[in-house]
C-alpha cells in the first residue's frame, strides 16, 4: 500500500520542472521526497537519480523491483512500509515514532549510526554499512565535466541555505546563495565552484564533501533537528564537526572531510540491493 503520508496529486503544479513530473509516477518503487509546490529540492531528488544511475550498471530499471520500493538519500525512513528496501536513507529526528509504522524492511546501508540503533530498538535488523548515497555524486556528475558544461570562475565561499530557512538571514551574502530548490546539474554546476561551503542544508553539505570541498555547518535556526546531521557524520566515522550560529562564525570554523571517502563509495555500491530487481525483457 503507497504510504498514506504522501498525496502524489497535490504534489504536481504548474511550477513543477517536466523532470520531475515524468519522475513521480515512479515514486511508488523509488521513493524520492519532493515539495508541495512542485519545486525540486537537491538532495530528495537527487534519491531517484541515484538509484537510476546504479540500476542502469545492470541494465535494470526501477519497475522491476520485486516487492515494494526502495528508499534511498533524504531522511525519509517515515515514508517505509513493510517489505521496502532500505539503501542508506536516514530517520529525520523531528518525525515522531508514531508515524514510523513499520515492523519489517530488507534494510541494505543506512546513513549513520543513530538511524541503525532506531530500527534495531524496533526489531530490525541493520548491517554495519553507513552511508548516505549523495556522496557517489561525483560518479554521477563528474567535475571535470561539470566544469566544462558550467564555466565560470571559482568562488571562495558559497553557502546553501536550508529548504525552510528565513532568508532574510542572508542578505548580506545574496551573491554567495546557492539555492537548493535545483535539479542537480544546476546545483552542482553551481556548488563545485566553491573553495569553501557554509550550509545549513544537510545536502548542500554532504555534496561539497562529497567533491572535496571543506563545508561547515551553519545552524540557521530553521527548526531542523540536529539527530540527523549526527547521523550523518558518524555514519562517515567523526564524532566531532563545527556548528556556527552565523555565517561570520562559520566563515572561521572547519570540519575535517569524510576519511576513506572512496571506501564508503565502493562500499555503498557494493551492498546496492541487486538481487531485488528481476531482469525483464
Amino acid at each position: 500500500m503507497f504510504n498514506k503520508l504522501f498525496k502524489p496529486k497535490q504534489e504536481i503544479s504548474q511550477e513543477t520542472p517536466s523532470k520531475v513530473k515524468q519522475a513521480l509516477p515512479l515514486q511508488t518503487k523509488n521513493y524520492f521526497w519532493n515539495p508541495k509546490n512542485g519545486l525540486p529540492n537537491i538532495g530528495d531528488y537527487l534519491a531517484y537519480e541515484t538509484v537510476n544511475f546504479v540500476l542502469n550498471l545492470k541494465d535494470l530499471h526501477p519497475l522491476d523491483i520485486s516487492v515494494g520500493k526502495i528508499l534511498s538519500i533524504g531522511s525519509v525512513l517515515h515514508f517505509a512500509n513493510d517489505g521496502d528496501t532500505v539503501w542508506g536513507t536516514g530517520r529525520n529526528g523531528k518525525i515522531s515514532s508514531e508515524k514510523h509504522s513499520f515492523s519489517s524492511l530488507d534494510v541494505r546501508a543506512v546513513r549513520g549510526p543513530r538511524t541503525k540503533d532506531y530500527l534495531e530498538k524496533k526489531g530490525i535488523t541493520v548491517p554495519e554499512v553507513f552511508g548516505d548515497p549523495g556522496i557517489l555524486a561525483p560518479l554521477i556528475y563528474p567535475k571535470t565535466q561539470l566544469d566544462t558544461v558550467y564555466a565560470s570562475d571559482t568562488q571562495d565561499v558559497l553557502i546553501v541555505p536550508q529548504l525552510n530557512d528565513d532568508l532574510s538571514k542572508y542578505a548580506d551574502y545574496t551573491n554567495q546563495l546557492v539555492s537548493p530548490r535545483q535539479l542537480p546539474g544546476n546545483f552542482l554546476g553551481s556548488l563545485t565552484k566553491a573553495k569553501k561551503v557554509i550550509a545549513s542544508s544537510l545536502h548542500g553539505l554532504i555534496l561539497a564533501e562529497a567533491y572535496g570541498i571543506p563545508a561547515v555547518y551553519f545552524n540557521s535556526g530553521s527548526g531542523e533537528n540536529i539527530f540527523k546531521y549526527h547521523d550523518y557524520y558518524e555514519g562517515t566515522g567523526r564524532t566531532e564537526f563545527a556548528i556556527g550560529t552565523s555565517i561570520e562564525e562559520c566563515m572561521e570554523l572547519e570540519t575535517s572531510p569524510i576519511p576513506n571517502l572512496r571506501s564508503k563509495q565502493a562500499d555503498l555500491l557494493s551492498c546496492f540491493p541487486f538481487d531485488k530487481y528481476k531482469q525483464t525483457n
